[in-house]
């Protein structure tokens, strides 16, 4: 193989290594957009439950304040806040139903007909109220009670599991984001070191030695030393046809100082035929 071909390959895995390093950087991105995605529906969903308790938390506060009211101006602003909450609340559900994913579906399914049920229980306190009938107001919330804690309870357990998920999904955020750098890093550093070394390696054992090698045969040959046999090469690099034409000239030099020791021994020959 010519050393240009070994050049164009050393080229080749160069790029090959920078195809690499692109297609995992890609594939980073990708993975990163659908972790980032599951960490924004883990927020999202972990925050319509803290709202969904919060408001839920509201309409019982709102509910209690009807019984403590002291006139009937302070008990309408607790009916028309009871009322506002609990249409918040059903908004609320309304949206999260809404934005859940197929797979999500079966989310709100064990609190929905529960809040479907407060949310009813509750217009009907607020109604009572509104016509003064606080005593029967009170006796429906208080007989419902059992149910209320219950609701509460689910919803708190929703809350708990949302907020686990939002904290699973951020865990496996920060893993990934460690071990795609950690990637990164032995990918474009073991591949550098790998190139440069085949580099070092085609360099001193294809240029640099072969190099070596034939100026010191110039050298010798240049100074009429003709004893140390050269390589012939088998022409397929650069290299090899320098030796092939250093060989012929050696064997011009040879043949020129062939000649010029037979003309000196002619010559003293001559010499000696015209002494005699």
């Amino acid at each position: 193989m010519s050393i240009r071909a070994r050049i164009l390959a050393l080229v080749g895995g160069f790029a090959a290594m920078a195809l690499i390093v692109t297609a995992l950087g890609l594939q980073t991105i990708a993975d990163y957009n659908r972790t980032l995605h599951a960490y924004d529906r883990a927020y999202e969903n972990a925050w319509r439950a803290e709202r969904l308790n919060h408001i839920v938390s509201n309409v019982v506060l709102e509910t209690r304040g009807l019984y403590i009211a002291q006139d009937d101006a302070e008990l309408q602003s607790f009916i028309k806040s009871l009322d506002l909450n609990l249409d918040s609340l059903d908004r609320a559900l309304a949206e999260w139903k809404a934005r859940l994913t197929p797979a999500e579906s079966g989310r709100l399914a064990a609190i929905d007909r529960q809040a479907r049920d407060f949310i009813a229980l509750r217009r009907q306190v607020s109604a009572l109220a509104a016509k003064g009938k606080l005593d029967d107001a009170r006796v429906l919330s208080t007989a419902n009670r059992s149910d209320r804690k219950a609701f509460q309870n689910d919803l708190d357990a929703l809350v708990l599991k949302t907020v686990a998920e939002l904290n699973a999904t951020k865990a496996q955020t920060e893993r990934m984001d460690k071990d795609r750098t950690l990637a990164f890093l032995v990918s474009c550093v073991g591949g550098i070191v790998v190139m440069l070394g085949v580099a070092l390696w085609l360099v001193a054992r294809f240029v640099t030695r072969p190099l070596r090698e034939l100026a010191a045969a110039i050298v010798s040959t240049s100074k009429g030393d003709y004893s140390k046999p050269l390589p012939s090469g088998d022409g397929k690099t650069e290299i090899d046809e320098v030796w092939q034409a250093l060989g012929v000239l050696k064997s011009h030099a040879i043949e020129a100082e062939a000649l010029r020791q037979a003309e000196h021994e002619r010559e003293l020959k001559l010499r000696e035929i015209m002494l005699d």
